[in-house]
């Protein structure tokens, strides 16, 4: 099985919209995934994701997307003990989150006094519930860190949400704490992630990264921009 995770495209926050460039983004990230084969659509609620989502159906008229509360930004704001402040999880100083050894749990993270008070770990449980919900569609059951073959799925399916949601998503299918992948790992606008299951050992599977934060659907739009001026 195979699974895309799209992030938006140059949004205006305040709008939850996308700007011009993120429209002018989204349909080269469109134009690049109009050559793939893709089955099934997931999109998150917000209006960012779904708009760069709807970019893209125009080149599957058959297709809908099904839209995921799970798939949400990842916007719980936690308080740094060290310095009081409210901060987002990708945003931790260096020198804070390295020195925790509950950070790279897959579970321990969330339950830091901090992340806690935060509700960390009820929404990480939900994108972990959702995205088990998904993969059972399509004949892989979770089983502990792994997942059991019911049927053989060679699918591709697409999610289009945000960073911290991806990170997320990308955690648990690595069986990692999502602070690597968000203090680790970066992902531009309408970037493209890759994630395809290891079919090696028959009715077990777990998941690899094949690509991640690429971009280079954007190279003629910057190409474009850089003739303008």
């Amino acid at each position: 099985m195979r699974l895309l995770i799209l992030r938006h495209g140059e949004p205006d926050y305040a709008k939850d919209c996308l700007t011009e460039t993120g429209i002018a983004q989204a349909k080269l990230l469109a134009e690049r995934l109009a050559g793939e084969d893709i089955k099934d659509f997931y999109v998150s609620p917000m209006g960012r994701a779904r708009e760069t989502c709807e970019a893209t159906l125009e080149k599957y008229p058959d297709k809908q997307a099904e839209v995921c509360e799970w798939l949400h930004e990842f916007d719980l704001m936690w308080e740094n003990p060290d310095s009081g402040k409210k901060e987002m999880v990708w945003d931790v100083p260096p020198d804070y989150w390295t020195e925790i050894p509950e950070f790279y749990q897959k579970e321990g993270w969330y339950e830091h006094p901090a992340m806690k008070a935060a509700g960390m770990g009820e929404r990480i449980q939900g994108v972990n519930a959702g995205v088990d919900a998904v993969l059972a569609k399509y004949g892989l059951i979770r089983n502990g860190r792994h997942y059991e073959v019911k049927r053989k799925c060679d699918d591709t399916i697409a999610m289009f949400c945000h960073f911290g949601a991806m990170c997320a998503v990308t955690a648990h299918l690595l069986n990692i704490s999502p602070m690597i992948v968000w203090q680790g790992f970066n992902a531009d606008f309408t970037a493209v992630t890759e994630l395809c299951t290891d079919d090696r050992y028959g009715d077990k599977a777990n998941f690899r990264i094949c690509t991640f934060n690429d971009t280079h659907h954007l190279k003629e739009y910057e190409r474009t921009q850089l003739k303008a001026k």
